[in-house]
């Protein structure tokens, strides 16, 4: 026979043992008396006879003998009776409810990937507040491809995501966080456009193109498709951030979800930002994290105050 060890447990030996009877011997141990242990356990007397028996038989030791009207421990038994406490103290502990969370006096790192537009837009307040509520935890930001977030979180690279996740696992908890439109940003000493261009007016002008993660792009593709619209691009950044510098000195528009707003506001106040009006040209942003994490305190809470802050950030 083969014995399989995990973490130094023996898991073929173990697997024999049944816990009413360590309860039934920890009494044993601690009274040093059959009827007191059966009135205590509220079982018979002969049932804890049984018990004590099977106990000798896989200790190989007697573990109480009589002596004259009472009962006294083995060796053995000395040796069992505090470590059999302690570990049955453990076993006791692992099935009471958790505490309640605490975010004041948390320690804890959380790793949460999000493109570089939200974590532009929402690491400053989310840090902020992180300080105040709870200055023991860490964020850990990771810059990740949409088509790699299933894994890392499987895999516990990460605790949530943020972002456009078209293609993610129907496994996963999702939250939407809300629906982000498109805006058109150019540069108005270099393009004239109307206040609110329609998509078939800036498909007259050249045109910037980014992906954001998920492919937000692969929408604007389609919807033009759809309307029998082209629209000539000069230029292709990995960045969304980087597309403002450009527009600044080029004279080209830029397709970009509406999330870029606040930025652009702070940033480069001299670019104007139009909504576009189309209500097929949308995208949810949500928070995707592994369904182990349901019920974690510390995640629970991190999930609360990123969808704070988002709505803030975001609101109308």
């Amino acid at each position: 026979m083969i014995n399989i060890t995990m973490n130094n447990v023996n898991n073929l030996r173990l697997r024999k043992l049944d816990l009413n009877t360590l309860v039934v011997l920890h009494t044993l141990l601690q009274t040093q008396s059959v009827s007191q242990s059966a009135q205590l356990l509220c079982i018979g007397q002969p049932a804890v006879s049984h018990v004590l028996k099977r106990l000798r038989t896989h200790f190989d030791d007697a573990l109480l003998c009589r002596m004259g009207h009472s009962m006294v421990l083995t060796p053995q038994a000395q040796t069992l009776k505090p470590a059999l406490a302690d570990w049955l103290q453990q076993a006791q502990r692992l099935f009471l409810p958790q505490g309640v969370f605490d975010p004041a006096h948390a320690e804890a790192t959380l790793r949460l990937a999000m493109p570089d537009l939200l974590e532009a837009a929402l690491l400053p307040g989310f840090i902020e507040v992180l300080q105040t509520s709870a200055p023991g935890i860490v964020a850990e930001i990771l810059a990740m491809q949409g088509s790699e977030v299933d894994s890392a979180l499987s895999d516990g690279r990460i605790d949530a995501a943020m972002g456009y996740f078209p293609h993610a696992g129907s496994g996963l908890r999702r939250m939407v966080l809300f629906n982000a439109g498109f805006v058109s940003v150019y540069n108005p000493q270099r393009l004239s456009l109307s206040p609110t261009p329609s998509l078939a007016e800036l498909t007259h002008y050249p045109h910037i193109f980014t992906s954001y993660v998920g492919n937000s792009a692969g929408i604007v593709a389609h919807r033009l498709k759809q309307l029998g619209l082209t629209r000539r691009i000069i230029a292709s950044g990995a960045s969304l951030l980087a597309i403002p510098a450009i527009l600044q000195h080029v004279a080209a528009v830029a397709l970009l979800p509406e999330v870029i707003r606040p930025q652009l506001k702070t940033s480069y106040p001299e670019l104007v930002v139009a909504d576009i009006q189309d209500d097929q040209l949308k995208i949810p942003i949500e928070l995707v994290w592994h369904p182990r994490l349901e019920q974690d305190p510390l995640q629970c809470f991190a999930r609360g105050l990123l969808a704070q802050q988002t709505r803030q950030t975001f609101a109308a």
